[in-house]
This record gives C-alpha cells, structure tokens and sequence, in this order.
C-alpha cells in the first residue's frame, strides 16, 4: 500500500439538499463512515455570470471578474473560454518539492506540477480537449481503463481562438426515457472506471497530493432532477426510480474503494463543488428571450411560432422524439427558417455552441438595438451601442434609456399557464458603457424562482413557445451564494466535529 499525504475527491454540483438528506437516511453510507470519523465542514461562494466560474475559485483560491464568457464587439464573436487554456494560477502548482497527480481536473496542464496531470477524459464541459502529461498517459489509461461513454457519438468542435479541435458531448432527449436510462447507465460506468483509473494512479507511487473530481453527478442532476421531484414535466419514470440519487450512490460506492485503498496516515478529503437544483433558466435564456428580443427589434418579424396570445396554450407534451435543438428548430416559421443559421449549419461548421437557439441569431445581432447572448446561466442581454460595437446602433447617449426600455418589455412578460410575471429582477453590470469590458452582458435577467415555464406572453410581442424543456436540473441564480460541504478525516482531525 502506497502512502499518501492528502487525497482530495470533489463531488461536482449535486444538490447539496438531496445530499445532506442521503448522508443523514444511510444511503450513502462510505460517505457518512468518512463523516463521522472526520471533521465536516462548508464553504461558499457568490454565483456570478456563468456556472463553471466556481472551477476557477475553486483552483485558484480567488474570485475572477470573469464573466467566464467573451463577447468580441469588432466581429460580434461570441465563445466560452476554455478553463483547460485558463492561465489563472492553481493551488497545485507546488513546484518540485511535492509529487502531485491531478486526475481529470477541469485545467490546463502545467510545468509547475511536479507529477501526473490528465484533463478531459470525462468532461462535463461543454467542449475538451484530451491532454495529459506525460503525454501518452492519457491514451494508455484509456487503453486499460476504457473511455468515458459519453464519448461515443459526440460532436466535434473548434475552439475558436486556437482553431484546436475539440469535442462536445450530447445530452439525451428527456422524453425519451429509454434514452435517459441508457444515460444514466453510462454515467455508472463512467463512475466505475473514473474509480478505477484513480486506483491505478495511486497505486503508482506515494503522492503527496492526489487530486480528482466526479463530474456525473453534475451530468445526473441536469438530466435526471424531474424524477421524484418537482417539475412541470414529470417524465416517464416509475415511482421509485431515481436515477440522480443512483449516480451519487455509485460515486459514493467508488469513493468508498479508493478510500479503502489509503493508509491511516493519509489525509482524505471529500467536497461538492456548485449546489444545483430544479431548471429555472436554460429555457427561457437559451430559447425565449432571443426570440422576444428579435421581436422587440423588428416587431412585424416572427422567426418562432407565435399562435398568438388570444389562444388556448396547448397542453404539455410528452412526444418530442428528438435533441433538443432539433425540436426548438421545427418551431421556427418559414421567415425564421431563412433569417437565423441552423443548428445543423452551425453543428457543420464547428461551432460548440450550436445546440443553444441564442447562437443561430448571431447573424443578425449587428442589425439589432439590443441582443440576448448565449448564455448558459441568467438571461444575458447586450446593447448594440455605437463606438463600442463594429456595428454599434444605439446612441451611448441613449444607453441607460435603452436598457429601461428593455427591462420595460421584461417587466411584463407572463406565464400564460398561471397567469404570473416571469422576470424577478434586472441586474445592470455597468453605468458606463465602456467599463468592464471584459464582462459580455450589459443586462442580467433573473427568472422567477417559484417553477418552470415553457411559454410567455407579451402584450405588444405576442407568444413565444410552448417549447419542450431541455434539462430538468439546473444551478443558482446570479448573486446567490452557493454552500458546499468538505468532510476529512486523517491524523489530528478530530472527529464528529
């Protein structure tokens, strides 16, 4: 048996509610042993902009004032930055007194680790890249070990500032529970031999820091929150069946084997990283707002279905037997059809945002006053302001009066399934129009947080949807706090505390 100082096992975004409430009913039970013989304890951070910042706190001991997003006003390119090309500093940079492995961290690879790194065998991201250093560890652990899963059938993308190929996973249809149950199979495999490869590593040699993360619960939430828990769309699902809570016994199940792999001399770590619960915002931010912003700037076009808010709203369906991406385009009018670029263009072409409707209108973003961007989080919303934008068309004079405007439009907008208001808030990011340019939105829209909707109406802009939900899980609001958990156990740790 090899003998480690500190091994450190991250648990990325469950829902520490659901959590907390497995440890304390026993389903988790190599957790609670690790609990109970150590020390727990929380830590917290602000949401800010988009859901992967917390990486980088995390790896580097500070807040950024990165929105984790890059809007190029010359060329109106947007694009998330890779955090496996971020240069912020991380804590595991220790330099040649300390052997380190870091396994699958969500990072680049650096000449300052005196070790092992690989990055992107299992990524939850959006679009990685597999590295290693050595470099032929990757291809060799793979070889023993097997690949992530959710590789068979991904995309392949480009990053767009290096050109470097890339590769996108695809979410399942969530109406297909066939489907999602074939996933949540692969998220247990995934778990399975993510435990074995970390086996393998610690089984190489005596580290003095061991480092890794199980990104499926993160995947488990997205996908699988509307099984036994509240949603609009309960799926197919039998009462009982719980494929999230699954996916977290099955890390549990892989922590308990590497735990028991470690001396009693060796210091063991277990944290959850983001906090996550029901979906409130990919549809309206990805789908409704870009819609209701082309609206708003040329109120004759429709480039989604508007039946008008006169109508009865169709019940919800339970039909759609396709991505996502593909069922949202079907909803697009004969106009919207030649004015925005197709997800299968976009998908053709690279682009790893091709799935999220806010990208197909990036074409026309230079012909509109204001403009929902791509996000994956709040509602994001950028003025097309003149001396900033290549194209810019409002007035910097008229910035402030243009944002009113649009909160205006927001302010408004309903839920014709119940009848309330859809906008909670409107966060403004800047006074001057020039500052922090380094943050993509000038406007943050905060949805209500009381339940999900697949529709809204507005009185000047008509209806926009239904359309189907995309993922049932999702994160925090911008500027709420996020509290995670840390238990450890080792020598001088106290325990019970």
């Amino acid at each position: 048996m090899s003998t480690h100082r500190l091994v450190a096992i991250g648990i990325d975004s469950p829902s520490v509610c659901h959590f907390e409430e497995w440890l304390a009913s026993g389903r988790l039970p190599n957790i609670s042993k690790i609990a109970a013989a150590g020390t727990k304890s929380q830590y917290s951070h602000v949401k800010k902009f988009r859901n992967e910042r917390c990486w980088t706190i995390f790896q580097s001991g500070s807040d950024s004032e990165s929105a984790g997003a890059t809007f190029v006003p010359e060329s109106y390119s947007y694009y998330h930055p890779s955090l496996q090309r971020d240069p912020s500093p991380m804590f595991y940079e220790l330099g040649e007194d300390f052997r380190v492995c870091a396994f699958d961290m969500p990072a680049r690879l650096s000449a300052r680790v005196n070790g092992v790194q690989v990055s992107g065998w299992g990524s939850e991201f959006n679009a990685s890249l597999q590295l290693s250093d050595p470099p032929d560890l990757l291809a060799k652990l793979i070889e023993r070990h097997g690949v992530d899963p959710k590789a068979h059938g991904a995309m392949k993308v480009f990053d767009v500032v290096s050109s470097e190929e890339e590769h996108s996973y695809r979410n399942p249809n969530l109406y297909d529970v066939d489907s999602l149950r074939h996933f949540a199979c692969q998220l247990e495999i995934a778990v399975q031999r993510r435990t074995e490869i970390c086996l393998d590593l610690l089984n190489r040699e005596s580290w003095d820091l061991f480092l890794t993360v199980f990104v499926e619960g993160h995947t488990a939430n997205h996908m699988f929150w509307n099984a036994g828990r509240p949603h609009p769309f309960r799926g197919a699902f039998r009462v009982g069946e719980d494929p999230m809570m699954r996916t977290i016994q099955a890390i549990d199940d892989g922590i308990g084997k590497i735990a028991r792999s470690l001396s009693d001399q060796c210091t063991l770590v277990v944290y959850t990283i983001d906090d996550t619960g029901e979906n409130l915002m990919d549809l309206p931010s990805m789908a409704l707002l870009p819609e209701l912003l082309y609206r708003w700037n040329f109120p004759d076009r429709r480039a989604l279905r508007d039946a008008g808010t006169s109508s009865p709203v169709p019940r919800l369906r339970d039909d759609y037997s396709d991505h996502w991406k593909l069922e949202v385009w079907r909803q697009t009018t004969d106009h919207g059809r030649s004015a925005l670029r197709s997800p299968q263009q976009l998908e053709a072409e690279g682009e790893a945002l091709n799935w999220n409707p806010a990208i197909w209108y990036q074409g026309l973003w230079p012909q509109m006053s204001a403009f929902a961007l791509p996000s994956v989080a709040d509602g994001h919303i950028r003025i097309n302001l003149a001396g900033r934008e290549a194209n810019g068309l409002v007035d910097p004079a008229d910035f402030e009066t243009t944002l009113q405007e649009v909160e205006d439009m927001l302010s408004e907008l309903i839920d014709p399934r119940d009848g309330t208001r859809v906008v909670e808030r409107c966060i403004r990011v800047r006074e001057d129009p020039y500052a922090s340019c380094e943050i993509p939105p000038d406007l943050i829209v905060c949805w209500r947080r009381s339940r999900p909707f697949d529709t809204v109406d507005s009185s000047t802009l008509g209806r926009v949807g239904p359309l189907p939900f995309f993922r049932t899980g999702g994160h925090k609001q911008h500027g709420e706090t996020v509290t995670n958990v840390l238990f450890a156990r080792g020598p001088g740790l106290p325990a019970g505390v």
